[in-house]
Order: C-alpha cells, then sequence, then structure tokens
C-alpha cells in the first residue's frame, strides 16, 4: 500500500512538472509571436566614402616555398615497417625534382 502511495504521488508530481513545461513553453511562443510583430526592418547605412583606403604593408615575413612531402606508406607508421619494404619504398618512390 506504501509503495503505491509513493508511485502515485510521483506519477502525479510528473504530471504536474510536464504542465508546467507546456504552460511556460506557450507562454515564451506567444511572447516571441508578438515580438516578432513589433519588430521593424531597418535598412543598414550606406558606408563612408569620404576618406580613401591606403593599404599598409604587411611586417610579417614573406613564405619560404618549398617542396612538398609525399612520404605516406599505406598509414603505417615508420617503426612498423620491415627493412625489405623501407628498402621497395626509397626504390619505388625515387625523388625527382619537380619541373
Amino acid at each position: 500500500m506504501f509503495n503505491y502511495s509513493v508511485a502515485t504521488k510521483f506519477y502525479l508530481l510528473e504530471i504536474q512538472k510536464k504542465q508546467v513545461e507546456k504552460v511556460q513553453k506557450m507562454i515564451e511562443d506567444e511572447e516571441i509571436r508578438c515580438l516578432r510583430k513589433e519588430m521593424v526592418p531597418k535598412a543598414q547605412l550606406m558606408p563612408f566614402f569620404d576618406r580613401p583606403f591606403f593599404p599598409q604593408r604587411s611586417n610579417r615575413p614573406l613564405t619560404i616555398p618549398r617542396e612538398p612531402s609525399f612520404r605516406t606508406v599505406n598509414s603505417k607508421c615508420w617503426s612498423c615497417i620491415s627493412e625489405n619494404e623501407l628498402y621497395y619504398f626509397h626504390h619505388a618512390h625515387a625523388w625527382n625534382p619537380i619541373k
């Protein structure tokens, strides 16, 4: 009998919480609807063209070009590669300079 009364109490509390959440959601939706009706769209202002734009040279150093690295070996790590595989890799992928 006690377990039944506790279970019904929790059930009623849960139903009450759901009803309160539902009412709050309805109130928030109505407030949002009213705010959207009251909103007035405004055009953006024109930018000022009275001052000309003068670009300035950057203080950062120039990028140093370098050759791309195409060293992917079937997604294996270098410590997992045997000597035969490494020998084959170096001879199969001879480094030819890019022209």
